[in-house]
């Protein structure tokens, strides 16, 4: 069989496109420049899923911080992580704003407790939802409370979390925590602890008030008994 050699120039062509091809399946162009490729579907989905673990792991910081702040009776360690416009209901039912007002929460539980004893809490919470610029993050704790008496109470509270973005940093804004106050014995020794000093209150001012009395009333039978 004849066999009909291709002409130079048709040879030169075929050596160009192979090597075109063979550059293009190394990742690079004939002159070595890299080939735009187009992004793999799954590369924006775990570019997603890792500045959440980020996101996450932050908040897990805030948590640390927080189990720190109430086991050392440090709360100013709070300070940081709260927002300028930071609103909270605490598990007493208190309003406070800012971290005064939280130390000065604190204060008071300290006063229930008495001196010598300790508030330790283990935050237990569930995934946070993070939807952009905000994350909602709820959970409970385990809370171990020993009174200056060396009473020991353990009780379990539900608390929630709205924080927000700012600067680049998570910030609690609003939060809100609560406990059985039925059930639970922390409470209802505290309640009758506060009833019988409301009780003794109320025995005080009743002996004023009848002594008040009583002098008035001397003073008006004095009075009456001159007129007469």
């Amino acid at each position: 069989m004849l066999m009909l050699r291709p002409a130079a120039p048709a040879r030169a062509l075929l050596i160009i496109l192979w090597l075109g091809a063979a550059s293009a399946a190394a990742g690079q162009t004939a002159n070595g420049d890299p080939v735009a490729v187009p992004d793999s579907p799954q590369a924006a989905p775990a570019a997603a899923a890792a500045g959440q673990e980020l996101d996450h792991e932050a908040l897990r910081e805030m948590r640390r911080v927080y189990e720190r702040a109430v086991n050392e009776g440090r709360i100013d360690l709070l300070a940081p992580l709260l927002h300028e416009d930071f609103h909270a209901v605490m598990i007493l039912g208190d309003h406070v704003s800012g971290v005064d007002d939280l130390r000065a929460f604190w204060q008071r539980i300290r006063g229930l407790i008495g001196e010598g004893g300790r508030y330790t809490t283990t935050m237990k919470p569930e995934l946070s939802v993070i939807l952009g610029e905000v994350a909602l993050a709820r959970g409970t704790t385990d809370d171990v409370v020993v009174t200056g008496e060396g009473r020991e109470y353990r009780f379990s509270t539900s608390w929630m979390a709205v924080l927000q973005r700012d600067a680049g940093r998570w910030k609690v804004l609003r939060a809100q925590g609560t406990m059985d106050p039925v059930g639970n014995a922390f409470v209802r020794d505290f309640l009758r602890r506060a009833g019988i000093q409301g009780a003794a209150i109320g025995v005080v001012a009743g002996i004023v008030l009848g002594w008040l009395f009583a002098v008035l009333f001397r003073r008006i039978r004095s009075r009456s008994a001159q007129g007469g």
